[in-house]
């Protein structure tokens, strides 16, 4: 039976990043210039490998120079390998290697190249500058527009409200960071194609004064599933506990999607937002670029949306990413609301997400995911702050043994389209049961599954051995859909495309 990823209905859904920089390293042991496969006769060869202090590719835009002690400098070439350039055609003699970019120290070292037919590789550790924070240049910010009313003590200082301090002098190559970023989240999107994780939420209500109470806290077993479309949809499935049940939320609010937040600087979506870099700054240590973003106002809203009473409001963000400058990797992104939202009484949000490596054992590279969020909302003049933890990650491939079940007696929705798709599943009896058909009308969003669960109290009230088959009928083009029903015995399920199907009203 062909698997539906589970469902996306939230309350509030959230999307969500990764970048980096440049510059040098250690002396290297003579003992780590390798001896490699041999070049053409009379062209020996150097190839100079960047790497981390964890042997992982040194991916900024670092610059790599070969200098001879006489004569011209050596020109060399990327290789398909992340972090490696190779220099080729050089005379034999002694070359001085210099290796640097933006936040690392820079190396210089001679190297002898031998005639003969041979290829030389040198490693090159990278190491980060260090710098106390006092060296940083804080630069005050312009207050915002939408950001002139004072900030809310029991709220972290808002996102245009200061820019945190960068290093003078050095310039910030945008475009390459954003390229470079790009590449690492679509890499995300192809690697991770399932994962579960140990999710802790604690809940505080924050009264007037700006004081929290008591937490409530909860913990659930955490599954999401990551899967593109064959028309380059990416889609972001998640259950707790095996179950999409909102009330398993503290507060009846759900906040999904946090693994999300990184496809900000995917390329399909990096045309809805405004990017500006801020310079280079350190994020625990890790030189990183800081950059700015904010929703298009002329660019549809694709990233976040609150789900109240039935309607989706799309919410527009503004916010700051720290981009790790050796890998691309997003290390923290903070957001906030462009303007308040008045349609649904929302006047204040701040979100902060915290991202780390984690190292998976049935897979051979690490991943970078979200391993603390904050949460700071004020909705109808009720405050709250929430924090997810998440720890004990396991992956798990499409081809795997371990599988992921969605509930059981329920049907399975995806909408393969840009486009919200409205539809009417009518639940038929079967023969001899006195029984009336069940007809319920919802809307899929653009790009999300959704599933109905059958038995007494639920989507579809009605017995499960009563259930005789289905017929859901949509709005959207044929194929937009794919259903497909989870019960223990046989059922039908018929998916029918009608462009005439009411919208408002069944």
């Amino acid at each position: 039976m062909r698997r539906i990823l589970p469902v996306r209905s939230l309350l509030v859904s959230l999307m969500l990043a990764l970048f980096s920089v440049v510059t040098a390293a250690q002396e290297i042991p003579k003992e780590n210039l390798l001896a490699q496969p041999p070049a053409k006769e009379g062209e020996p060869s150097l190839k100079v490998c960047l790497r981390l202090q964890d042997d992982s590719p040194f991916v900024g835009s670092a610059s790599v120079r070969v200098l001879p002690t006489q004569g011209y400098e050596a020109s060399g070439t990327a290789t398909d390998s992340e972090g490696e350039m190779l220099f080729s055609n050089l005379a034999p003699g002694t070359y001085m290697v210099d290796a640097s970019a933006p936040g690392f120290l820079t190396l210089r070292q001679n190297i002898q190249i031998e005639p003969g037919r041979h290829l030389q590789t040198l490693f090159v550790i990278m190491k980060p500058r260090s710098l106390p924070a006092a060296a940083l240049e804080v630069s005050p910010a312009a207050p915002a527009p939408e950001a002139a009313h004072k900030q809310p003590s029991w709220l972290p200082p808002g996102i245009d409200d200061f820019v945190p301090g960068v290093h003078s002098g050095v310039e910030c190559p945008l475009p390459v960071v954003l390229r470079g970023t790009g590449q690492r989240v679509k890499q995300l999107a192809s690697n991770l194609e399932k994962f579960s994780a140990t999710e802790r939420v604690d809940h505080y209500t924050i009264d007037s004064l700006g004081v929290r109470h008591v937490p409530e806290k909860r913990s659930y077993e955490y599954v999401v599933i990551v899967s593109q479309t064959p028309s380059g949809l990416i889609l972001l499935d998640e259950y707790r506990d095996g179950s999409v049940d909102q009330s398993l939320f503290p507060a009846h609010i759900a906040t999904m999607g946090l693994p999300a937040m990184a496809l900000i600087f995917h390329p399909l979506f990096v045309p809805d937002f405004r990017f500006a870099c801020e310079g280079l700054g350190q994020w625990e240590g890790h030189p990183a670029w800081q950059v700015h973003f904010i929703q298009r106002e002329d660019r549809p809203n694709r990233m976040r949306q609150y789900r109240v009473a039935g309607s989706v409001v799309p919410v527009p963000l503004k916010g700051r990413a720290w981009i790790d400058a050796a890998s691309y990797q997003v290390l923290r992104l903070e957001s906030q609301l462009v303007h308040p939202i008045k349609e649904i009484g929302l006047t204040e949000e701040f979100l902060s997400i915290d991202y780390k490596p984690v190292f998976f054992h049935t897979h051979t590279q690490k991943l970078w995911l979200p391993q603390t969020t904050d949460i700071y909302a004020e909705r109808a003049g009720r405050r709250y702050y929430r924090t997810h933890t998440f720890s004990d990650f396991r992956v798990f491939a499409v081809d795997t043994d371990q599988r992921i079940q969605p509930p059981k007696e329920s049907y399975a929705f995806t909408n393969t389209t840009d486009n919200d798709i409205t539809g009417v599943l009518t639940v038929t009896p079967l023969q001899g049961k006195t029984l009336h058909a069940i007809t319920i009308r919802f809307t899929i969003p653009a790009g999300s599954s959704i599933f109905k669960i059958v038995g007494p109290g639920k989507d579809v009230s009605m017995p499960v051995d009563s259930v005789g088959g289905a017929t859901f009928v949509h709005n959207g083009p044929a194929g937009a859909v794919k259903a497909d029903a989870y019960f223990v015995r046989e059922s039908t399920l018929d998916v029918v495309s009608d462009s005439t199907l009411p919208i408002n009203r069944l």
